[in-house]
């Protein structure tokens, strides 16, 4: 028997869900829709007949998976979600929901904290042990990984990069509710506004444009390049200065740019990264993807059962 583990990412569109042994190698995917009616309360039952199912169709046994983890989006503790706007959860007791039916021990962790820990795992090139993950699209996320454990904060709020606060000429007010946090101006929202003020009209509807525009030298693309960089710079390197990472992991649409990006990023970083920091570190693009969140679940789980091992 190949002992298993389940790694689900709940998205406001998609659960994807895999199985994989205990070493990461994924064994099997699939994916149902995500059911938004009465606050998303069919959600945990519906998990449950998918994993039942599939399990079935392929003639393996619950027996076989030792754990399931299960990535969210929003703050969640070791027992409950305490968040998730999307699907209308407040204090969800989601862990005990699915641990009750399967039987099975379940791990609760932020989504954009399971893609940091997804990429942790199978992402980098060697083993590492310290990344700093900044997911740069429609606002700005992350997570912080010390010594192979993500901080999750005494508030479940650890890793809000996109909310660390920045100095600014004007005032954008952040869908938190707070003015001026980062994925105002390092968001790929933020790059839009920014290049639509410098052009005193709307030029631009989304990043791929500014990029393009930057093939053709455009000076207000460049320049809001640079903006938009420097924002990210300064937090990231607020941030490595902090814990010293080995790695720093760029994923999001905006890091499909590529070296047009991150290569004026990193320098960026080095520029305000503390000395014996700078050029110490690895800056690379996420190569997981839209995979990355059920890998990080997965190796949410199989911490928690590395550590019951131990004690």
């Amino acid at each position: 028997m190949i002992e298993k583990v389940i790694g689900i990412d709940i998205g406001g569109t998609t659960i994807k869900m895999a199985l994989f042994d205990l070493t990461g190698l994924m064994l099997d995917q699939w994916h149902i829709a995500t059911n938004l009616v009465n606050d998303g309360e069919e959600i945990p039952d519906e998990i449950i007949v998918s994993i039942k199912k599939r399990m079935a169709e392929n003639n393996q046994s619950l027996d076989e998976v030792l754990g399931i983890g299960i990535g969210v989006p929003g703050p969640v503790t070791e027992e409950v979600v305490k968040r998730a706007v999307n699907l209308g959860w407040t204090d969800f007791p989601l862990k005990q929901l699915i641990e009750s039916s399967l039987d099975i021990p379940v791990a609760l962790v932020n989504d954009a904290n399971a893609a940091a820990l997804g990429e942790l795992w199978k992402g980098s090139s060697k083993q590492t042990r310290n990344i700093v993950f900044v997911t740069i699209g429609t606002g700005v996320g992350g997570g912080i990984i010390v010594d192979g454990k993500i901080i999750n904060g005494t508030h479940a709020s650890g890793g809000e990069i996109g909310h660390i606060p920045v100095q600014a000429e004007e005032e954008r007010i952040c869908g938190c509710g707070n003015t001026n946090c980062l994925e105002c101006y390092g968001s790929a929202n933020g790059m839009v506004k920014t290049m639509n003020q410098l052009s005193n009209k709307t030029v631009v509807t989304n990043t791929k444009e500014i990029f393009d525009l930057l093939q053709v030298e455009n000076p207000h693309a460049q320049k809001t390049l640079k903006i938009t960089i420097d924002y990210l710079a300064r937090a990231i390197a607020g941030i490595v200065n902090t814990v010293d990472p080995e790695e720093i992991v760029i994923g999001g649409g905006v890091s499909e740019a590529g070296s047009v990006f991150l290569e004026p990023l990193k320098e960026s970083i080095n520029d305000y990264a503390f000395p014996q920091i700078a050029g110490n570190f690895n800056l690379r693009k996420a190569v997981l993807g839209n995979q990355a969140g059920m890998y990080g679940a997965a190796y949410q789980m199989v911490g928690t059962l590395t550590k019951k091992g131990r004690e």
